[in-house]
């Protein structure tokens, strides 16, 4: 009886094959293994998918350096930002001539009560606890800005020094009676890493 091509030749195969060995390197190389030609246009997960799915191309070498840099810019930037030292700076102006109340505190850079024509002047520690240099820099910020001296504003510190930053507010006779001047200062210490 003759095979008819609408027949099932499948039995006919596995009769041709029995006996004959199945090579065990092939059956355990493509165990567990998605086909190439199945996994070539599902799109990629993650980043990389959502780069290739916005631009419509694969994310290439150049691109990922590039990311990498702002990513490691990105966390140096952050950690010089969160390491700072803030300090509230405010001063009130009184009437009266030479007049001056002080309130002495750590926490802030209280300058007090000050007459017109008159100043204060008030001193942080600073500190370096790190084995490398750090290079300081002092940014002030808000209407006692304007008022305030620095004698140090960029600075290099080395390793395991510390210093005094000091901090001058003069009043000018102009200035409203009752009138406040507040702001903030910011300490930066950024890292050298020796150079």
């Amino acid at each position: 009886m003759a095979d008819t091509p609408n027949q099932n030749t499948a039995p006919s195969v596995a009769k041709a094959m029995e006996g004959k060995p199945v090579e065990p390197s092939f059956a355990k190389a493509t165990e567990g293994k998605p086909n190439a030609k199945a996994t070539e246009g599902k799109p990629k997960r993650g980043f990389a998918g959502w780069w290739q799915k916005t631009t419509g191309e694969p994310l290439k070498l150049r691109d990922k350096i590039v990311l990498v840099v702002f990513a490691v810019v990105f966390l140096f930037v952050f950690y010089v930002s969160l390491d700072a030292n803030k300090y509230p700076a405010l001063v009130r102006v009184i009437a009266g001539e030479g007049a001056v109340g002080v309130n002495p505190t750590d926490r802030a850079l209280d300058f007090g009560d000050l007459a017109q024509g008159t100043s204060a002047v008030r001193r942080v520690d600073i500190q370096n606890g790190t084995f490398m240099p750090v290079y300081v820099l002092v940014w002030e910020t808000g209407s006692i800005a304007e008022l305030m001296d620095v004698d140090k504003k960029a600075f290099r510190l080395g390793a395991h020094e510390g210093t005094k930053i000091e901090f001058s507010t003069y009043i000018p006779a102009s200035a409203a009676v009752e009138s406040k001047f507040n702001g903030r200062v910011y300490l930066f210490k950024i890292p050298t890493f020796g150079l």
